[in-house]
């Protein structure tokens, strides 16, 4: 199973961790479907290998072979947004199990069409398509699933193993997957991991956890995928986030994409690859368990993403002129902490900039980005290989990632981490209505009046852009605030909502950030009363007989 969400980088949470990093492996269900996924993990890094290498002996283009990577990403660039809608309005629990389904289903047919000699590039492409579609389907579904298996105080630590698992795999699944190839051909590595889809499945069949969707009010699949694009749009923290990551995985996939060429370059073997493999996922590991921890409690995020910038860029440069494979392999363990540093650290900001309501969703826009960046970079490093050679296609991605070390003077992200998305429950419920709307009525019109002291109308039409951003990011189409021309001191805001369950599931989405703006805003008001707010609904204006 694919759990992490570019099948190269695990997520986090900035929640509190709880006393030890193993403590969430205690919840029965939760060790078993972290042990599932590093058995699946394991299987999905030997079919990587096994893969990437069956294309070098099919095709000695540069092109073909570094669109392997860009075929494994694409499905995510293209369907995460939708899984993640759906992950949000479905049983999570069954999306995982039909889309690992899929996945032990594509891979016996890989297995079974290399044992028969039918298996060439273009199917070979395919495959490696149809693998990164499952893993589309599952990543935002798991990513949402964790908070329910583990609570919210253990959800730091749960990312964590999250990343220890996935890396295990990462530096174990490729050296078993390159030996396998070298010895006895990709037919075993193929059913080997069509194998390791049955532990997952097996256990995402429990009935322990229920993934159904917890909102009173159910949104439909459209309306899921409008809100979670509406919530981006209007969240600086999550766009400084998305922009940040998609530039810098764009020039750090370059040592994945190319690291086939360079071996096949200096005619080395599977069994070699498999192994410079393992020693990327091994500074992987090591990133995770030992420099991650302290380097987030002394540094801010911008400061861990500069020096791991820095960091991959030099390492990387360096791979391109790698004599022998001890150097190549003692090289890759620092790209691995690298890579490993930069994407857990915009995990654990993307995790910071959303809150729970949209968190699938959120989470299937940052894989669109993260896997677009790497879909392309896939893509652009190969032609680049093509028009020139290697290792200027590498001394390129290592410049680009010098460039983002310095992003942090204009695209800020540390401050995302102080940041309270958790549900506030502030805003009361609505009763005692004179017409009841249906829950598809609408569009619906909330209108709130304010009685402020004129000398402060500057201060406070400040404190309204914060708060309207609020309104469209959680529901709204339209925000507006208006002044009365009889009474200076009389402001009315108002927004409107396309129906009235869209405007319940603004009352459910309310968070503590929100209740700040909220504060500040009412802190301006005078009157004796709290602001008035009143809902109307928009009546149609045509007669039964449609004049």
């Amino acid at each position: 199973m694919e759990t992490s969400e570019t099948r190269n980088s695990p997520s986090a949470s900035t929640t509190p961790a709880a006393s030890s990093p193993w403590e969430p492996l205690r919840q029965p269900l939760y060790r078993w479907v972290w042990l599932a996924s590093i058995v699946s993990n394991i299987g999905s890094t030997m079919n990587d290998t096994a893969a990437v290498w069956t294309m070098t002996t099919m095709t000695p283009s540069p092109v073909m072979i570094s669109l392997m990577q860009t075929m494994s990403s694409l499905p995510l660039f293209l369907l995460a947004l939708p899984a993640g809608a759906l992950a949000d309005v479905v049983d999570r629990r069954q999306q995982i199990l039909l889309a690992q389904a899929g996945a032990l289903l594509t891979a016996v047919g890989m297995a079974l069409l290399a044992w028969m000699g039918r298996l060439n590039a273009g199917l070979l492409l395919l495959a490696t398509f149809q693998l990164g579609m499952a893993a589309a389907f599952t990543t935002p579904a798991w990513r949402a699933m964790i908070p329910d298996l583990v609570g919210r105080a253990k959800l730091a630590p749960s990312f964590a193993l999250d990343a220890v698992g996935y890396n295990i795999a990462r530096c174990f699944g490729p050296i078993l997957g390159g030996l396998l190839v070298a010895a006895l051909g990709p037919v075993p590595v193929f059913s080997l991991n069509a194998i390791s889809f049955i532990a997952v499945i097996a256990v995402m069949s429990h009935r322990g956890y229920s993934g159904q969707p917890r909102s009173a009010q159910k949104e439909q699949m459209l309306g899921a995928i409008t809100a979670a694009l509406r919530y981006a749009r209007h969240s600086p923290p999550m766009q400084a986030v998305l922009a940040r990551a998609g530039v810098h995985v764009f020039a750090a996939v370059a040592p994945i994409a190319l690291l086939p060429l360079l071996i096949r370059e200096r005619h080395w073997a599977a069994s070699d690859f498999g192994l410079l493999m393992g020693c990327y996922g091994t500074g992987a590991i090591v990133a995770a368990l030992v420099l991650l921890p302290s380097l987030r409690l002394r540094h801010s995020y911008d400061r861990v993403l500069g020096g791991a910038s820095v960091v991959a860029a030099v390492s990387i440069g360096l791979l391109g002129i790698a004599a022998n494979r001890w150097l190549m392999g003692l090289d890759l363990l620092f790209v691995g902490g690298g890579w490993m540093t930069a994407l857990n650290t915009f995990s654990v900001a993307s995790q910071s900039a959303f809150p729970n309501w949209v968190r699938a969703r959120s989470s299937a826009i940052y894989l669109v980005v993260v896997q677009g960046g790497f879909a392309l970079g896939a893509l652009c490093w190969g032609r680049v290989t093509g028009w020139t050679a290697s290792s200027t296609a590498l001394w390129c991605a290592g410049g680009w990632l010098l460039v983002c070390a310095a992003f942090d003077r204009w695209l800020p992200i540390s401050h995302v981490e102080k940041l309270d998305l958790s549900p506030s429950n502030h805003w009361p419920q609505i009763h005692n209505l004179a017409v009841e709307p249906a829950p598809d009525d609408g569009p619906v019109l909330i209108t709130v009046d304010y009685q402020i002291d004129p000398a402060q109308a500057r201060e406070f039409r400040a404190a309204m852009r914060a708060l309207r951003r609020t309104r469209l990011r959680d529901g709204a189409f339209r925000s507006s605030l208006f002044h009365d021309l009889d009474h200076p001191a009389h402001f009315r805001e108002t927004f409107l909502v396309g129906s009235w369950a869209e405007h319940l599931r603004q009352h459910e989405r309310a968070t503590v950030e929100d209740k700040r703006i909220e504060e500040a805003v009412t802190a301006f008001h005078r009157g004796d009363e709290p602001p008035r707010v009143r809902h109307f609904l928009m009546t149609n204006l045509r007669d039964r007989t449609g004049e």
